[in-house]
């Protein structure tokens, strides 16, 4: 079922599907309204299936039925926002949540991780 959630909730989900192993096959990519580091921000996971009947929005971006219904955009393919929580983890076991959004607003800015030398 499709729906806008927090944060922390899409922290959860992915993680969780990673660490199950079928993180590759669960989650495509994370949509966004708002700024990442804002907590009114609200995410969209998208599976292959939503994608796969993406439409073209108003400013000519593809996107899944329910993030141009919602006004979405684009923010990170789930393996790299995944990744980043990894990386962001075994640098900061610790992290908070709002560490976590700083990492993640870094990665989508530069291509890089918080914290790394380019």
């Amino acid at each position: 079922m499709s729906e806008l959630i927090t944060l922390r909730e899409a922290i959860d989900a992915i993680t969780e599907a990673f660490d199950e192993g079928d993180g590759w096959d669960r989650y495509r990519w994370v949509y966004i309204r708002g700024a990442i580091t804002e907590p009114s921000c609200r995410l969209y996971l998208s599976h292959l299936g939503d994608e796969d009947d993406a439409l073209i929005a108003d400013h000519g971006e593809a996107l899944p039925e329910f993030a141009a219904q919602h006004e979405l955009r684009h923010f990170l393919e789930a393996a790299d926002f995944a990744e980043v929580l990894f990386v962001q983890r075994r640098r900061d076991p610790s992290s908070t949540l709002i560490e976590l959004a700083r990492a993640l607003d870094h990665y989508r800015k530069h291509d890089s991780f918080l914290g790394m030398a380019p």
